[in-house]
């Protein structure tokens, strides 16, 4: 034990240590000065600042121009906010991803769009020899996804402009859209369908389809997918398909409070 604790103490880092010290005191004392903090971290002032003005920057914490005090800033509500929000995603979805993968037996996925990314939150795997599947947490480019169609195309258009400028839309197969325009009227066909397709466009001769996930106020959540290989994807089986994924999807919207969303399958 006493091994183990040293070999921790030996690899932590003081300065990050002490910055989650502070905020931590923060959440329990609720507003503190430069001169109580530094008492309380016991280590120079100077350090203490260092840690404030750095947390501070970042939207960590913020000082009240009445007192001078510090307290959590608006990033702790951020964090807080994606945290519930995607732990709720994803107790929303399993019932009803667990019937599309019944239904179908693919392989069926919830994701969230993090950072011009399509993240991973739950996977149910295909019961199928030959099937497509990712590992949960793991990420895919926002504009080769089927998921990441269906996220995207419910965005404000300054927030898609401003994702389309920071990662642009590099191929990753040769089915893959790289055309601002081409892409945005691709997005204008999943609003108006109310699903979204793959078509090659990350795996070579894979398909997918996905609908989005709305939460309470009607912002965009998330999405719901199912992927497989082409043959049990072909033109005349996409339609049956997309309707039940985008039922799962309302589904779960549903859940989550949008009122608009139907809540049968």
């Amino acid at each position: 034990m006493k091994e183990m604790e040293e070999k921790q103490e030996r690899y932590t880092i003081q300065s990050i240590d002490k910055a989650l010290d502070l905020i931590e005191l923060l959440s329990e004392r609720g507003s503190m000065s430069l001169i109580e903090l530094t008492d309380m971290l016991n280590q120079p002032k100077s350090s203490t600042y260092r840690i404030v003005l750095t947390l501070e920057n970042r939207g960590f914490i913020s000082r009240s121009d009445e007192d001078g005090k510090y307290c959590l800033g608006y990033k702790q509500l951020i964090i807080t906010k994606n945290l519930l929000e995607r732990n709720n995603i994803r107790s929303a979805s399993l019932l009803e991803m667990k019937k599309l993968s019944d239904l179908y037996g693919d392989t069926v996925n919830l994701g969230v769009l993090i950072d011009g990314e399509i993240m991973y939150l739950e996977i149910i795997e295909s019961t199928h020899a030959l099937r497509m599947t990712d590992s949960i947490g793991s990420k895919s480019p926002f504009h080769a996804t089927a998921m990441g169609k269906a996220i995207t195309a419910h965005l404000p258009e300054q927030v898609l402009q401003e994702l389309l400028n920071r990662h642009g839309l590099p191929p990753v197969t040769q089915q893959t859209i790289t055309s601002p325009e081409r892409f945005k009227e691709e997005l204008e066909k999943v609003r108006n369908n109310g699903y979204a397709l793959d078509n090659q466009e990350i795996v070579e001769g894979a398909h997918c389809v996905a609908a989005p996930i709305f939460g309470l106020f009607g912002n965009v959540y998330g999405a719901i997918s199912m992927s497989g290989p082409m043959h049990r994807y072909s033109a005349d089986k996409i339609m049956g398909i997309s309707e039940h994924v985008a039922a799962a999807a309302a589904a779960i919207s549903h859940k989550l409070g949008n009122a608009q969303a139907t809540a049968t399958q």
